[in-house]
């Protein structure tokens, strides 16, 4: 496993089996999780990585473990801007579900982590194999759809220093911890925002403390006042992942 503290693998090749964190797969019964087991390949997630890029064919799906992963949107004037952020509920590979040749977004990592990789050959297989499987996996396709469509009104109405905490919140609770291993010009690159925007909301945070600057991360002190400095749309989106938080989650293992 990567960890994005110390930016180092930890465990690797003289651990045994460790349990699965991606609640897409953990979620899955062991019938058909089992038919992923043989072809998945712990990977880490080094930061600005990018996992698949917009109009090509994609040769893997990365179900995170752990980490936060940006898909992203552009044009030449404008840049890229986040519609979505994937985390351990989601999986990286939404177009190999739909059979679609080509990736629609450009997908990159934010903050360091783990995945777990599975060749685009052998996902497909799974899928015509196990409706159920595909059917399970287009519950998530759904619940992305939504967050691209709530995160794009977020960007059209809501201020920075809004937008700022509500993307602090989505990543802590992809990540766990009150530590976020991100930069001022990070959390800009994500929003589409230019960066003295950003320092300047955080700072305001800092100000009423609610988080605290550290080298290369930020730490939340007060939780509940970064929600309330949030715009509505951060309880919107984690409450679009209740279906999965809700669901039975499965002890799976693998190598």
């Amino acid at each position: 496993m990567f960890d994005p503290i110390t930016s180092k693998l930890v465990g690797g090749a003289n651990s045994t089996r460790r349990m699965v964190q991606n609640a897409i797969l953990a979620t899955l019964p062991e019938p058909q999780f089992a038919l992923f087991r043989p072809h998945l390949k712990a990977v880490p997630l080094k930061r600005n990585e990018v996992l698949q890029d917009a109009l090509r064919y994609p040769d893997a799906a990365y179900f995170i473990e752990s980490g936060v992963v940006s898909r992203m949107v552009r044009t030449a004037r404008d840049g890229p801007v986040e519609v979505a952020v994937v985390g351990k509920f989601g999986f990286v590979g939404v177009s190999l579900v739909l059979g679609a040749a080509q990736t629609i977004q450009r997908s990159v990592v934010r903050v360091p982590g783990s995945a777990l990789r599975i060749d685009a050959g052998a996902f497909r297989d799974i899928l015509q194999q196990s409706p159920e499987t595909r059917e399970h996996l287009l519950r998530y396709v759904q619940l992305l759809i939504a967050l691209n469509a709530q995160i794009a009104l977020c960007n059209a109405k809501h201020d920075i220093s809004e937008r700022v905490a509500r993307w602090m919140l989505l990543a802590q609770d992809r990540i766990g911890g009150d530590r976020i291993p991100v930069t001022h010009g990070l959390i800009a690159a994500a929003l589409g925002v230019r960066r003295p925007g950003v320092s300047e909301a955080l700072s305001d945070l800092e100000a009423n403390g609610i988080i605290m600057g550290e080298r290369g991360s930020i730490r939340i002190r007060d939780m509940e006042g970064l929600r309330g400095q949030a715009c509505e749309c951060e309880r919107i989106l984690k409450d679009r992942f209740r279906v999965f938080r809700d669901m039975p989650h499965h002890n799976h293992r693998f190598v």
